[in-house]
């Protein structure tokens, strides 16, 4: 390991320990990396505090929110507009017609995919539609409810980070691509990435490795999605309910950045991974990608020190960061909701790009494995 990479890594482990310490999150795990060396990958604290105490580790398994969005979702969305079976300027009410009237009909896949379709940020589907909905008729009631919603604004006039527009989105990739979400993204994105530990609906051995997210009444959450909407629609939501680690949203990090391509997979076209990494709409506080976030309200808690480039960020303590011009990336993933809804990880998030942007920027800084 070079002098440089045993600071940036030392630095890296003191941001995540003094986290731990302050009550922030029980875990985390940090990944920097640059092209295809990995600079710094750290697993610090518990990945579990009760009912029992488990250690974090660098392949943990994390309950990744909306890193849903760009990473799943999205990705397959564009993969049908790559094959022409879809077109970013469809309106959504030619694939859903109950998305109709009040000026519904302006809404399009791309309007969805930068959150500027006019829907809301979030409706409780439970608490609205109930529990005793039955599992097979769960998506087609809350499409048909999401679609009655009263519009936020009219499309494209607005920006509303939208949680319901990204479930719309689920649907419309079953609709169009003829199979289930889940399917269409391992098929076609994890499985010919090499993300073998990336999935919804994690199975009895990667649960084994999650990191646990809130404890409820009625017991803590490991290997079931946090939404509560996802968790509704029966673990896959299109806007939360993937899981996976650290070393995988890596791989899929550097598909991005190599234009669509990783190790003889091609993913994605360069000319929908450029419009996916890059503003959408030129207007301060809303500049999205087609799925990710180029510098929005949500930006400064996790571009640290980075000037441009793309990310995201999810509920339960999850965020990626990506700056195209050095090939650089990082990668924090936490369970801060294990300790409740209130606890802050923006500062470490903060942190930790800001000691990647300050190793990645210098001049004479060194790449290689740690």
């Amino acid at each position: 390991m070079t002098t440089l990479l045993a600071e940036l890594a030392r630095a890296v482990r003191a941001a995540l320990e003094g986290a731990v310490a302050a009550g922030r999150t029980p875990g985390a795990v940090a990944l920097i990396g640059r092209d295809g060396d990995t600079l710094c990958h750290l697993a610090v604290g518990e990945r579990m505090v009760a009912p029992e105490v488990r250690p974090m580790e660098p392949d943990t398994v994390f309950d990744l929110a909306s890193l849903t969005k760009p990473v799943a979702t999205a990705t397959v969305i564009l993969q049908l507009v790559a094959r022409g079976d879809l077109a970013l300027d469809t309106p959504l009410s030619a694939i859903i017609p109950a998305f109709r009237g009040e000026g519904r009909e302006r809404a399009t896949i791309r309007h969805l995919l930068t959150h500027s379709s006019g829907l809301p940020a979030y409706w409780h589907l439970a608490t609205h539609l109930g529990e005793t909905v039955p599992p097979a008729e769960r998506r087609a009631e809350a499409i048909s409810s999401i679609c009655a919603l009263p519009l936020e604004y009219a499309p494209c006039e607005g920006f509303v980070y939208s949680c319901l527009g990204f479930i719309v989105l689920a649907s419309v990739a079953e609709i169009v691509g003829g199979r289930a979400l889940a399917e269409l993204a391992r098929e076609g994105v994890f499985a010919p990435l090499g993300m073998a530990d990336t999935g919804f609906l994690p199975g009895p051995e990667l649960v084994a490795r999650c990191a646990a997210t809130e404890q409820l009444p009625e017991g803590t959450l490991c290997g079931v999605v946090h939404d509560e909407n996802a968790r509704w629609l029966g673990g896959v939501g299109g806007n939360a309910g993937l899981f996976g680690t650290a070393e995988d949203l890596a791989r899929f990090v550097r598909m991005v950045l190599r234009g669509g391509e990783l190790e003889g997979a091609h993913i994605l076209q360069p000319e929908t991974v450029a419009p996916m990494t890059s503003a959408q709409h030129d207007r301060a506080g809303r500049r999205r990608g087609l799925g990710w976030d180029i510098d929005s309200t949500y930006t400064p808690a996790i571009r640290g020190d980075f000037q441009g480039g793309f990310g995201h960020t999810g509920y339960t303590g999850t965020s990626i960061w990506v700056h195209a011009p050095t090939g650089g990336y990082v990668i924090l993933l936490t369970n801060r909701v294990h300790l409740g809804r209130d606890r802050e990880i923006a500062p470490l998030r903060r942190e930790v790009a800001t000691l990647a942007a300050r190793h990645l920027l210098r001049p004479g800084s060194t790449g290689g494995p740690t």
